[in-house]
């Protein structure tokens, strides 16, 4: 008796674990306003992980193959420049990262690193693929949601960036990355 109330209590979180993880990705950026199949699927196969402060959850040494939904806590993208880390841009709660994974192969050309606690559901390229595979009509608006998102996201990090330049770049009529001296 002991092993069945373990298994229904197994089935519950479980069931539990897709129905939230549906709510959180029906209401992201990427699946806003998508099939609820499509969606359920994609909640079936994601999968979560926490991360503790200062832990990296995307690394510039790996392989990009998944991309990161960030549940809660925040994060930083950063990039290492003349061996320095510099942020390129603060992430928060209910941000995707990393989209471009899900549908090319690569290696990471920045880093994600946690600046407080943050749980993440991680959707992987294989599983993306296997959706869209058994979804093919939704193909084409997912990619170009993805290819959105990416273009918002340097938006928002060249905005960043701008925002931290020197106010003495910033009045001059003409910019160029030559003058700047750091």
């Amino acid at each position: 008796m002991g092993l069945s109330a373990r298994a229904e209590d197994s089935y519950k979180n479980q069931e539990c674990k897709i129905t939230c993880d549906y709510e959180l990705l029906r209401n992201s950026p990427l699946f806003k306003g998508a099939a609820p199949e499509v969606i359920k699927l994609f909640a079936y196969l994601a999968k979560r992980k926490k991360f503790s402060p200062n832990e990296m959850i995307i690394s510039s040494e790996d392989n990009a193959d998944m991309a990161f939904y960030l549940i809660s806590g925040k994060a930083d993208v950063t990039s290492m420049h003349k061996n320095k880390e510099v942020v390129l841009q603060h992430l928060k709660s209910q941000t995707l990262c990393g989209e471009l994974a899900l549908l090319a192969e690569f290696k990471w050309f920045f880093n994600v690193r946690a600046t407080e606690e943050c749980e993440v559901l991680i959707i992987t390229r294989e599983s993306f693929q296997k959706v869209l595979q058994s979804f093919p009509d939704k193909r084409e608006k997912m990619i170009e949601k993805i290819v959105q998102l990416r273009v918002n996201r340097l938006i928002e990090q060249t905005d960043f960036m701008l925002d931290n330049l020197p106010e003495e770049y910033l009045n001059q009529s003409i910019w160029s990355p030559s003058k700047l001296t750091i």
